[in-house]
């Protein structure tokens, strides 16, 4: 797991680069290699659909064999309050199956049962959704950065990631040459919600301090 998370230094030093001149951009065959080494029961394929992505893969559900395909696009990083939020709107989307596969999945695909003008809202019906989706519905998946597992568990983290986050922050996603283009923004939530989230993250660690956990 280590090893697929590791920034080599050289891509480190080429981000922080992109960044000061106000954009990163990330190769797709970087995401590509990742997501090779973390897929074992899905196969996935990333093709650049400017401004968007589209997704392929093959998948076994239910019993049966299944291609997918769907048109991906995202928003920028939404700042309000302590809320950082990020759009993905799903399109586009195709299923297919083979014609003798069985169970009651590749019968409704077959059949053109299944409701693919509304992906986000087919999602959520399906499965249990975690706690950073706040939104399922119609074509988008709405993610709440804050509510990240590491994030939401660490108050002074949360406190830092959002006081960072209200100076700088992706004001913009697209497709370009190959790769995702990050455009950064300065002050995306404006001055007020800079400050006040410069105000919450210099008080969590004096509120922690006189209220610390366990203690009535």
């Amino acid at each position: 797991m280590n090893e697929i998370g590791r920034v080599e230094p050289g891509q480190a030093v080429r981000l922080l680069m992109q960044a000061l001149g106000g954009r990163v951009s990330i190769p797709l065959s970087l995401i590509r290699s990742r997501l090779a080494k973390l897929s074992e029961k899905v196969a996935l394929e990333i093709e650049a659909e400017s401004p968007g992505l589209r997704v392929r893969g093959e998948a076994h559900a239910l019993g049966a064999p299944i291609d997918f395909s769907a048109r991906v696009d995202a928003e920028g990083v939404h700042v309000e309050g302590e809320q950082r939020t990020i759009r993905i709107r799903l399109s586009d989307v195709e299923l297919s199956t083979t014609k003798d596969a069985p169970g009651p999945l590749a019968d409704a695909i077959r059949n053109g049962m299944i409701d693919t003008g509304n992906p986000a809202t087919l999602i959520g019906n399906m499965m249990t959704l975690p706690d950073m989706i706040v939104k399922a519905e119609g074509q988008d998946v709405v993610i709440d950065l804050m509510r990240v597992g590491a994030i939401e568990r660490d108050e002074t983290l949360r406190a830092a990631f959002a006081a960072a986050t209200s100076y700088l922050c992706v004001t913009g996603i697209q497709i370009a040459d190959d790769a995702i283009e990050l455009r950064l923004g300065l002050l995306p939530g404006g001055p007020r919600e800079a400050a006040l989230s410069t105000a919450r993250a210099a008080l969590t660690p004096m509120v922690r301090f006189l209220w610390p956990e366990g203690r009535p």
